[in-house]
């Protein structure tokens, strides 16, 4: 169970150091970059036809083997499935640091920040929640716990920042039982 626990950490740890590479080598973004034109892997904000701002999104499942697996035709493709969408809940919490929620087996435990509101998805997995300017920390309730597996560089949990009358993107997928 330890050995577990220590692969499951590593992987989190290899997957942080990758994504700190790759966001290290991103063009400084400038204020003055407008909706219009979004940087290439930047989640787009909208200033959408609604009022107010908050977080809106989609949410997925994926699960078994997401390898390429060469077939007698020479195509090389997932044996799993494929990315659907999901009904679920979605916890939004304050803005909560990797120290300040218990990990377990791919599903986290006690979340020590405020829960500020619960939202649910749509049979399409879409969901839209109206939220104060701040930053939150988004999380999917699932049967043996609390899913994310977004993080930035200062280790905070699925970051997600709502600025006055814009409306923030997000996707969600929930992976934690494929194999890549």
């Amino acid at each position: 169970m330890k050995s577990l626990l220590h692969i499951f950490l590593l992987i989190l740890l290899v997957s942080f150091l990758v994504s700190s590479c790759k966001s290290s080598r991103k063009a400084p973004q400038t204020s003055k970059q407008t909706e219009a034109q979004p940087s290439e892997k930047e989640t787009p904000k909208t200033t959408s036809t609604l009022p107010g701002e908050g977080i809106q999104g989609h949410v997925y499942w994926i699960d078994g083997n997401q390898m390429p697996q060469a077939s007698q035709s020479g195509d090389a493709s997932p044996s799993g499935s494929k990315k659907q969408p999901v009904k679920r809940t979605i916890r939004i919490h304050e803005l909560t640091h990797i120290n300040e929620a218990s990990l377990g087996d791919y599903l986290f435990g006690d979340i020590e920040t405020p829960l500020i509101t619960e939202v649910e998805t749509d049979e399409s997995g879409r969901f839209q929640v109206k939220l104060p300017p701040g930053r939150y920390s988004l999380f999917t309730i699932e049967e043996k716990g609390y899913f994310a597996n977004v993080f930035d560089l200062d280790s905070f949990i699925h970051p997600v920042t709502v600025e006055k009358n814009q409306w923030e993107k997000t996707e969600i997928t929930i992976d934690y039982q494929a194999s890549y």
